[in-house]
């Protein structure tokens, strides 16, 4: 009989103190995603502008906040690249070198192309994240805890920008960066000390060094010491068994033929390939990260009676909100139950914000009422959005796809991803221009009806799945460790 789940248990805490030096970048690049909301305002404003060029027009501003979607899909194969030759260890530490140079050229820049620059990198850098964490999370977590560590990208990058949005509306343009350099130098320092995941040294074949970096990320000595059931030191018969079936699944996986075409073709990836692409869709098109990108804007245009930069800082601390809760319940049910909840309740109340924006417009020439049915129903849309559309895609990716893809299939996903985010953030604003609020959210709404159909009759649910083992075979494997 399974134990019950702690989070706290001692066998845990590496995995988490991990993760947490892990995402000091990610909370960096959630920083560059929450830089345009109260940033793009001061830009556009020819009395507050600090570049020497004046204010920045409509058409640069939709570009600084798609540039990122560019750099996004490069970083993807770029970073890949570096993962697959020199482990994940070496290509999450060379993530943090895009995002170095980019808040020096903010630091030093003045005048919008080095912003340009900038906002490339950042999608360059998240094009790398995106891709190497939830690979490292497969590679370092306890399949108990597995759904808990993924979320924890959301959270750190919305932790970003919430920083983001207060700094943006508080401090001087040039120190913000000033500041943010902290996160990727301190992330460089504690990075550098983890050991590499098991998997990669197994694949090396440096099979003590794997021992030891799996006894690490188990907290193994500590805990059988500690427990008083065996000899300090000695390994436990869970961990003996969860390491030479890590051994065994790797020696297999290197003796199998190299990767071809025909791999591609088998039922397990075509369906994993189609569910980790739409499901990087549904992540973008429901709207929720252009919101978070454009929403000093959609606030404007719809009114609220909050100040605009408190509204900015109510929504980002919502965001987090809905981490922490999909954090403490993620791994107690279902990704499809999550997931397709998330999905109908982002659906449900960016409708209402549609019929509102629709209903409440004023005649030509009068300003917009303050309400607070905006901030409500956008509130509940990033709210709902992260207990699944935002965060559960990005761990459930390596858990759907055969192993022998699983590296190449993340890849794909994340590159279609970063290929989204370009042309959603491109769009919406143009959108919110043409069609105005409530056209814009129905469209994304209508995803959202759609993404429903997808999770609940074509998605298989993967909580507690062995990644050691085939998808096909891995719901009839036993939970014996």
């Amino acid at each position: 009989m399974e134990k019950k789940l702690s989070l706290f248990a001692p066998e845990y805490r590496k995995q988490f103190l991990s993760l947490f030096a892990v995402h000091l970048l990610t909370v960096s690049y959630g920083m560059t995603v929450g830089w345009t909301a109260p940033i793009l305002p001061m830009l556009r404003d020819p009395l507050e502008t600090p570049l020497d060029g004046g204010a920045i027009t409509v058409e640069e501003a939709s570009w600084i906040g798609s540039s990122f979607g560019i750099g996004g899909t490069m970083g993807t194969f770029l970073f890949a690249l570096i993962t697959h030759y020199f482990g994940k260890k070496i290509g999450l530490l060379s993530v943090a070198v895009p995002h170095l140079i980019l808040w020096s050229l903010i630091w030093m820049g003045e005048s919008v192309s080095f912003i340009y620059a900038a906002r490339f990198l950042g999608g360059l850098s998240g094009g790398g994240l995106f891709l190497i964490i939830p690979l490292f999370v497969a590679d370092i977590a306890d399949r108990r805890i597995r759904g808990t560590l993924g979320s924890l990208t959301s959270l750190h990058m919305n932790i970003g920008i919430l920083i983001s949005y207060v700094l943006g509306n508080y401090l001087p343009y040039f120190l913000i960066p000033k500041i943010a350099l902290i996160l990727p130098i301190s992330f460089l320092i504690l990075v550098s000390m983890l050991p590499e995941t098991p998997h990669c040294l197994l694949a090396r074949g440096k099979f003590v060094e794997a021992e030891k970096s799996l006894m690490f990320y188990r907290n193994e000595p500590n805990r059988g010491s500690q427990s008083g059931d065996q000899a300090p030191g000695t390994k436990s018969i869970a961990f003996e068994y969860e390491f030479e079936s890590l051994k065994a699944f790797m020696l297999a996986e290197s003796s199998k033929e190299r990767l071809r075409l025909a791999d591609f073709g088998t039922r397990e990836a075509v369906r994993g390939l189609f569910i980790g692409v739409f499901l990087m869709a549904l992540n973008q098109f429901s709207g929720i990260f252009s919101i978070l990108t454009y929403a000093g804007t959609i606030l404007q245009e719809t009114g609220t009676s909050l100040d605009r930069k408190y509204a900015l800082i109510m929504l980002a601390v919502v965001n987090i909100c809905g981490n922490l809760t999909a954090l403490s319940v993620i791994d107690r049910a279902g990704r499809k139950v999550f997931l397709s909840a998330s999905t109908i309740g982002v659906g449900f109340s960016l409708g209402m914000l549609g019929m509102y924006s629709y209903f409440s417009q004023p005649p030509a020439g009068q300003p917009v009422a303050n309400s607070w049915v905006p901030i409500f129903c956008l509130s509940c849309t990033i709210f709902i959005g992260t207990l699944g559309v935002t965060s559960v895609p990005f761990f459930v990716i390596p858990e759907i796809m055969p192993a022998k893809l699983r590296h190449v299939g993340t890849t794909i996903c994340v590159t279609m991803i970063a290929f989204f985010s370009f042309i959603m953030t491109k769009l919406f604003p143009i959108l919110l221009n043409q069609i105005q609020v409530h056209g814009t959210v129905w469209i994304s709404s209508a995803v959202c009806a759609i993404g429903v159909i997808v999770v609940i009759f074509v998605m298989p649910e993967t909580k507690g799945r062995n990644l050691h083992v085939e998808p096909e075979k891995s719901s009839r494997t036993a939970e014996v460790y």
